[in-house]
């Protein structure tokens, strides 16, 4: 009782601005607690969003998938769990975030699959000289089958393997500037055993072309001699393309006959071929046109011939030749070049070899495509290719 007088007479005689300090500041005090209440879920919340995600969970607490969070993963679980929950989960957070999944060293080493956009994204990581490495291409996957233009040959890692370094390199200049092929095919009667051979292997050709060189080119000159049936310029052709289809439609049609005398007009094919208007050449690209044919070059046309070979080595081509003469009937087999052949590889910058068994031919024009030099390594390629026939 004396207290509550105390209390009743200190307040009559307390002064006016201390009984309202005293009133402000207990509602400034419960304003502050009902303030925490409602929002400690939120704070807390933001403090969460501040930590680094758990892998596979959202910013919204739901999986990849779109489900809830398991474990009190989420946001909303948090909340309802309050404080505890939340502190737990936001420790959950930071230590799964602290402890990185591990990698899986054979995919951040192996490079990815061709057709990702930049060249470093289709063929892997660059050396210092910004050339692809043996054994980056070693692990290159392959692109899928070959028809309709999609690169490939159904080959799978490990594409160059066992092939030497220096194939490696020669491959990954190839790939990185990419490769236009021209094949000139003699179309006259003789050549009738390599004609059909080409049109059954042809998908073989080109599955192991694209596959070495995913995002190469391919055209066709065919010739005959003057007065058969292609026309003044005795050559017909399609242009570079990606189009397989449209390749082998071209093939198919082709018929070989005519060719009565031994010379033929070598230099016509020739310049249909190193024409950049009628084939569509790209100037960034490889040049590679390879010859097949077993006859000399009219003598009026020589001069043309050697000119044309000339001017295409200097502008970066290369011109290779298979002279098939060393596998046509025993009284007319050749053991030496054809040297109007011969003649045309030194000047156009490739190389010229015998053909000697016909049934070789196919592997023989794709070796003439990368180089004579590596012939070994394009057997190693075209038996894991034959294996998965």
């Amino acid at each position: 009782m004396k207290f509550r007088r105390f209390i009743k007479e200190s307040l009559r005689s307390a002064p006016a601005w201390l009984l309202s300090g005293l009133l402000h500041a207990g509602l400034l005090a419960l304003a502050g607690m009902v303030t925490w209440v409602v929002l400690q879920p939120k704070i807390l919340d933001r403090l969460l969003m501040l930590a680094p995600p758990v892998a596979g969970v959202s910013e919204s607490g739901r999986d990849d998938a779109g489900g809830s969070g398991g474990g009190g993963g989420g946001r909303a679980s948090a909340a309802r769990g309050g404080p505890e929950a939340a502190g737990a989960h936001a420790a959950e957070t930071v230590v799964a975030a602290a402890a990185p999944a591990p990698l899986k060293l054979m995919e951040a080493l192996s490079a990815p699959t061709a057709g990702t956009g930049s060249d470093q994204a289709m063929f892997g990581v660059r050396d210092a000289s910004g050339l692809l490495t043996a054994a980056a291409l070693g692990g290159m996957k392959g692109t899928g089958g070959g028809g309709g233009g999609t690169p490939g040959g159904g080959f799978g890692p490990g594409i160059l393997e066992g092939t030497s370094p220096g194939f490696g390199r020669h491959i990954g200049e190839l790939r990185g500037v990419g490769l236009d092929l021209v094949l000139v095919l003699d179309a006259t009667d003789s050549m009738t055993p390599f004609i059909e051979q080409a049109k059954v292997r042809l998908q073989s050709v080109l599955s192991v072309v694209t596959g070495l060189v995913p995002n190469a080119r391919v055209g066709i000159v065919a010739y005959k001699d003057y007065g058969d049936d292609y026309g003044p310029d005795a050559t017909k052709s399609i242009p570079l393309t990606t189009d397989h289809q449209a390749i082998r439609k071209f093939l198919d049609e082709i018929t070989a006959g005519g060719g009565g005398d031994i010379p033929e007009p070598i230099h016509e094919a020739i310049g249909a071929a190193t024409s950049a208007k009628r084939m569509g050449w790209n100037p960034r690209r490889k040049h590679v046109i390879i010859l097949v044919g077993d006859s000399p070059n009219h003598a009026s046309g020589r001069k043309t011939l050697y000119t044309l070979a000339a001017a295409f080595t200097h502008d970066g081509g290369v011109i290779n030749v298979i002279d098939t003469g060393g596998t046509g009937a025993p009284s007319v087999v050749r053991t030496a070049l054809q040297p109007d052949l011969q003649r045309l590889a030194k000047d156009g910058g490739g190389e010229a070899f015998l053909l000697k068994d016909v049934d070789a031919f196919w592997r023989h024009l794709i070796t003439s495509v990368f180089g004579q030099r590596y012939e070994q390594d394009i057997n190693v390629i075209i038996e894991k290719f034959t294996k998965k026939e």
